[in-house]
Formats: structure tokens, sequence, C-alpha cells
């Protein structure tokens, strides 16, 4: 049994190690896996919330208040990203043109009951469906091609992960490499949905523990969207929240703008208490109007996304 000396050391050593990974969350000097730790900031900030009950409980209060002033200062940081994309979708808008569903679903490429995944996307029947790790439901692209006919990505499934189903004519679509990995992760696809159009752009980045790779891969797609004009709706497995830096950057240099709420999508084992690495992004005359996590992942391990989106005349 710990003494209560010994519990107080124990206490203040785990609220330094946090403090130190909270001033790399924040300060950004690019460590390995800082992606993932700025993904999990909040988290973390909540971890210490514990910690600095602890530290009071155990008579450390100078120092629980110094380390409460830590935390402030890392959710204030991630909190600051958060306000910034939300600012943006205060720009005005003309009047609504059209509306579509989309799905932003990660079905995981070992799925076990991979026919429910597929059933599920072919009874949504969103306007767009954007699949991640489509080998995961290879064996029924055909059926939800039948819903959705016009498909973009998946032609070769040894090469295969990411793909985009369409109830509207894919007009000169792309499939892209992305350095420096150079997976086929990128899709753009114009559509036409009631007169209006929209290029519907798709991504699924490295994991987060290969930082300088995200970071290029972000900066790829950072010049894929510099190219296109028109509203635009930017969908995928970021594999990081926006309150992570890399994101926040790209959101500010590209004009993007968020959803209304972020639904957390990872793990799915803490639900609504996860992490939002999965998201939805507009620019230009769209907006998503709203957007909510699926409760069955229909064995992913990740939440789906399923968004209504309205795209609007210019103001």
């Amino acid at each position: 049994m710990l003494s209560r000396a010994e519990l107080r050391g124990a206490v203040l050593a785990l609220g330094g190690v946090l403090a130190i990974i909270l001033v790399i969350t924040s300060v950004t000097p690019g460590l390995p896996g800082e992606l993932l730790l700025q993904t999990l900031r909040f988290h973390l900030v909540a971890l210490g919330l514990v910690l600095a009950l602890c530290m009071v409980v155990l008579g450390v209060r100078w120092r629980a208040l110094l380390f409460l002033g830590v935390l402030a200062v890392a959710f204030a940081h991630g909190a600051f990203y958060v306000w910034e994309f939300g600012k943006r979708r205060e720009a005005p808008l003309g009047a609504l043109q059209a509306e579509m569903s989309f799905l932003n679903y990660n079905v995981l490429s070992g799925n076990r009951t991979a026919s429910a995944a597929a059933d599920y996307i072919v009874s949504a029947a969103p306007d767009v469906a954007l699949i991640m790790e489509t080998p995961g439901v290879v064996e029924y692209l055909p059926e939800i091609q039948k819903a959705l006919p016009y498909r973009l990505g998946c032609d070769r499934v040894a090469t295969c992960d990411i793909s985009l189903f369409s109830k509207h004519p894919i007009e000169n679509g792309q499939l892209l490499e992305i350095p420096p990995f150079r997976r086929a992760r990128l899709v753009v696809a114009p559509i036409t949905v009631d007169g209006a159009k929209v290029t519907v752009v798709g991504i699924h980045l490295s994991k987060p523990y290969f930082d300088e790779a995200s970071v290029q891969e972000l900066g790829y797609l950072r010049y894929t969207l510099s190219q296109i004009t028109g509203p635009v709706v930017l969908s995928g497995d970021f594999n990081s929240a926006i309150w992570a830096a890399p994101i926040a950057w790209l959101g500010r240099a590209q004009n993007l703008v968020p959803a209304p709420s972020f639904p957390a999508t990872w793990p799915v084992e803490l639900g609504p208490f996860g992490v939002p690495i999965d998201n939805v992004f507009t620019r230009g005359d769209a907006r998503i109007l709203d957007i909510s996590a699926g409760e069955d992942s229909h064995g992913s391990n990740h939440r789906y996304l399923l968004a209504r989106i309205g795209i609007y005349a210019p103001a």
C-alpha cells in the first residue's frame, strides 16, 4: 500500500509528464507522434483535471494551481483552432440551389461483417458515398453500384483503398496518388446536383505516427484544392482532429468551413467520447447543414458520418 507521500509524488510525476506532453502539442516542434498527441489534446486536458483534483486532495494546492494554468493554456490553444474554423461558417451565402446527402465511411479493410456495412451503404443510398479501405466490402461493390451507379476508384482491388460512389454522373473524375508513399488515396469528383455544380474531394491520410508524411500529404492536398474552382466538399479519414495544427493550417490556407458539430468517429468503443478523426468540410458556396455519426459501425473501427450539404448561389 502506497503512503500518502508516495501517492503525492506519483501524482506530481504524472502531472509533470502530462504538462510536458501538452507543451509539446502546443509548441509543435515536429516530434514523432505529435499529430496523435494534438488530436488527443482535449482528452489529455480532461485527464489533467483529474490529476489536478488529486493534487488538491493530497495537499499540494499551489502546484495544482500551476498545473491548472498549463491545462488552461493547452485547452485555449485547441479551442482557438475550433473557433477559427467555426468563424468561417458566418460568411454570407446566396439562395439555396440544391441539397445533397453525403456518406463518409471507412469500412475497415478486414471488416468481418462486411455484408452489414455494404447493406447500410445501399439502404442509406446517399447522393454521394466516400468509402475508404474499400477492400473491406469489395465483394459487395456490384450491389453498392446498383444503388449508386457512378463510381470512381478501386478498379484494381490489389492497389485499392479509396472509392467514391454517386447517384450523379462524375465529370472527368480523378484518382490521384499522394506523395510521399504514392498511394492512390485522393479522389476528385466534379458532379452536378439539381443544376448546381460541386466538386467532391475525398482523402485518406496516413496514420499520424508518420507526422512528416502527413504534412507532405496535406501539402499535396492543399495544392490539389488550389486548382479547383467553385463549391467544394472535402471529406475523408484525416487520422487527425481539426485542432491538430496541420489540419488547422490547411483550413486557414484553403478557407475550409467545418460542420456545425464534430462527431467523434474513433475509436468506436468510446462512441461520442472518442475523437473526430473523420471529417467533412466545404469551401465556397456550400455548407454542411447537419452531420451525425453512426451508432453502429457495422464491423468497422470507425463510425461513419452522414451529412446533409447545401449548395448556394453566390452571395
